[in-house]
């Protein structure tokens, strides 16, 4: 990944950086707000971190978190939900609908004949094996940004969501200490001066608030939400594939359900 991407490609900068961003989050406000530190000594010291290649670190660190946890979330759902959207069994799209899909991407797609129902249950692998190469086939084949806008947009809230629970673990650990550290402060001053800083409980209570996001909302169902979307915007893209189709201009998948 080259780290100018962090600002100009649109997927790098927000499935990456910005879950990384939110990780330090909680430690920024609460030495912004609860200490004497002036603001722009510490745009200062980011600047520095940044152009030292911090920025470049903390993506780097997101997407690993989240990669580490793809495979669990996949094995929990039954499979990469862009194959499992193909199956007979699966209910995200309707019969009829999936149908057509099936009957399109034999077209599309040289090789095994689309599994029947039948064929399906009575060998799961087989049959995702098919709906592998179609999945693959699709994505390789929607990296035209401008064509299939939904497509990159679903997968960009899908990466961001899988590299924020990924560090859902350590997002809860910097949450604790950040808020321990303001408390602690503000306690301090109180002793100290009989005085309390507004700005410092301000500050507790968005460092509690974003603590209860890591605690309870970046579960792995926040990050499947955005994963079945994607699944279903790619499916609908074969209605507009041809068998002469390429895959196109545009940047490639760089996370995908």
């Amino acid at each position: 990944m080259n780290p100018i991407n962090l600002i100009t490609d649109g997927y790098e900068r927000k499935a990456r950086l910005y879950p990384a961003l939110l990780l330090v989050a909680p430690v920024v406000a609460t030495i912004v707000g609860v200490s004497l530190a002036r603001l722009s000594t510490l745009e200062s010291l980011a600047t520095v971190i940044a152009g030292c290649g911090g920025a470049f670190l903390l993506a780097q660190l997101a997407r690993d978190a989240g990669k580490k946890r793809e495979k669990a979330f996949f094995e929990a759902w039954g499979g990469l939900p862009s194959i499992a959207v193909f199956r007979h069994s699966d209910t995200r799209i309707d019969a009829i609908t999936k149908a057509r899909y099936h009957k399109k991407l034999t077209t599309l797609v040289k090789g095994p004949k689309a599994p029947s129902p039948e064929e399906e249950a009575a060998d799961p692998a087989k049959a995702d094996l098919v709906y592998a190469a179609w999945s693959s086939y699709l994505r390789v084949h929607t990296r035209d940004t401008k064509k299939y806008p939904l497509v990159l947009h679903e997968n960009v809230s899908y990466g961001y969501r899988r590299n924020v629970c990924g560090l859902r673990p350590l997002g809860v650990i910097v949450s604790v200490l950040s808020f321990i550290a303001g408390a602690f402060w503000l306690y301090h001053l109180r002793t100290a001066t009989g005085m309390m800083s507004e700005q410092g409980v301000g500050t507790l209570i968005c460092v509690f608030v974003i603590f209860l996001l890591w605690a309870f909302r970046f579960t792995p169902d926040w990050v499947r939400i955005a994963a079945d979307a994607y699944a279903e915007r790619l499916a609908e893209t074969v209605d507009s594939m041809n068998s002469g189709s390429s895959s196109s201009k545009g940047q490639t998948e760089k996370g995908t359900a």
